[in-house]
C-alpha cells in the first residue's frame, strides 16, 4: 500500500501555480483555483467479478474499462445510465484505450506470444470484434475513435513481404474494412488525436523519446521543451492544449520528471510538484501525479490549466481519465482485499 504522507505546506506552496517556459512569451494569465471537493461514485461490477477499473469516457456520463475476477482475465465492461454493459472476456493485460460518444468501445487483447502479437477490437452488437487487419499481420492497436466511428491506429507484421508498421484507419461505417495511412513522420509514434484530427507524436530513437510534436494536414510542428530537459514525452491532446512530462537532472546527477502542459499558443507550463500529467479536457483539466519524491507517495494531482485545483482521493486512489463533462474516473481499493472498484469523482462546490 502506498504511503498516505503528504509533503505538507512545502507542497502546498509549490503547487500554487504553473511556471511558464516559453522564450519572448507574455506572462499566463491568472485562473483562479477553485479547490474542488471532490466526491466519489462506485460503478457495479459485473456477476463473478471482483475487481474493475474506468479506462475511458464517451464524455457524456458513460464510461468504460475492465474487470475480472478468479481466473484472472479481463472482461470489458461499460457503464452508462444505471445499465452496465458487459462485452465479454478478453485476456489477462487486455486494455480499453478508447470510446466514442455514441458509446464504441475500442481497445487491445495482448497475447502471451514470444513473438509481440495483439489483437485490436471494437465493440458491436453487444460483443468485441477483431479489427480486420492484413494477412501476416501480428499487431494490431487502435489508439483512438472519433465520433463517426472511425478508428486510428496501426498494424504491424509481414506485409507485402516487408515486416513493417503502417497505420490505419478502420471506418466507422464499414466494419469490416480498413486503410492505409500515410506514414508518420520518421520515428513518429501517435499517442492521440484530438477533435480536429490533430495528431499527438512522440519522435522516438534508439535512445528512446528525442522530440514531441503535432502533425496536421502533413505539416509536423514540434513542440517546445524545457531548458536542460533529457527527455520530454507527450501523452494526452484535447482542444489544442497537451499535456506530458520532462525529465531532467540535478547537480547532483539525479534524475526527476515534471508535469507539464501546453497551451494553444504552444507556451510550455510546468506543474510544480508534479512528476507527469496524463490526462486534459477539453475545458483545460488536467490529472497529473504528484511527485513522489517529494511528497512520499503518488496523489492524483488535479489542475485547471497551470493552477492547482487539488488532490482527488487518497495514495491509494487510482485515476486515469478526464471527461469533457468534468469528471474523473478510474478506480478505489476495496478495504480489507487486494481488489479495486470503478469509481467516478465529481466535483462537490
Amino acid at each position: 500500500m502506498r504511503s498516505r504522507v503528504l509533503g505538507g505546506a512545502a507542497l502546498s506552496v509549490a503547487l500554487l501555480s504553473g511556471v511558464l517556459y516559453a522564450p519572448a512569451a507574455t506572462a499566463a494569465p491568472a485562473v483562479a483555483a477553485v479547490g474542488c471537493v471532490w466526491q466519489a461514485s462506485a460503478l457495479p461490477l459485473p456477476a463473478g467479478t471482483t475487481s474493475g477499473t474506468v479506462s475511458v469516457t464517451d464524455d457524456q456520463g458513460g464510461y468504460a474499462g475492465t474487470a475480472q475476477g478468479a481466473d484472472g482475465k479481463r472482461r470489458v465492461v461499460a457503464w452508462k445510465n444505471g445499465t452496465t454493459t458487459d462485452y465479454g472476456t478478453g485476456t489477462v493485460r487486455t486494455v480499453v484505450v478508447g470510446q466514442n460518444p455514441a458509446g464504441t468501445v475500442i481497445g487491445v487483447n495482448p497475447s502471451g506470444s514470444t513473438l509481440p502479437s495483439s489483437e485490436g477490437w471494437r465493440t458491436r452488437n453487444g460483443k468485441m470484434e477483431p479489427l480486420p487487419k492484413p494477412p501476416g499481420t501480428y499487431v494490431s492497436t487502435p489508439r483512438a475513435i472519433k465520433d463517426n466511428g472511425d478508428i486510428i491506429g496501426w498494424v504491424w507484421g509481414n506485409i507485402d513481404g516487408v515486416y513493417q508498421t503502417i497505420q490505419v484507419r478502420w471506418p466507422g461505417g464499414q466494419p469490416d474494412k480498413f486503410e492505409a495511412l500515410p506514414a508518420l513522420p520518421q520515428d513518429g509514434v501517435l499517442v492521440g488525436i484530438d477533435d480536429d484530427g490533430t495528431m499527438l507524436l512522440n519522435f522516438n530513437g534508439s535512445q528512446g523519446t528525442y522530440a514531441v510534436g503535432l502533425l496536421r494536414d502533413g505539416v509536423t510542428t514540434y513542440l517546445p521543451t524545457v531548458p536542460g530537459a533529457t527527455r520530454t514525452i507527450v501523452r494526452d491532446i484535447s482542444n489544442g492544449r497537451v499535456v506530458g512530462d520532462v525529465t531532467r537532472q540535478d547537480s547532483a546527477g539525479k534524475y526527476y520528471s515534471d508535469g507539464v502542459m501546453w497551451d494553444r499558443d504552444r507556451s510550455l507550463h510546468l506543474l510544480p510538484g508534479t512528476s507527469s500529467a496524463e490526462s486534459i479536457n477539453r475545458n483545460g483539466l488536467i490529472k497529473a501525479s504528484s511527485d513522489e519524491g517529494a511528497n512520499y507517495s503518488y496523489y492524483n494531482s488535479i489542475w485547471r490549466l497551470w493552477t492547482f485545483d487539488s488532490i482527488l482521493g487518497d495514495a491509494d486512489s487510482n485515476a486515469y481519465v478526464v471527461g469533457n463533462d468534468e469528471t474523473i474516473s478510474g478506480s478505489q481499493p476495496i478495504p480489507n482485499t487486494t481488489n479495486t472498484r470503478p469509481t467516478v469523482w465529481r466535483c462537490g462546490q
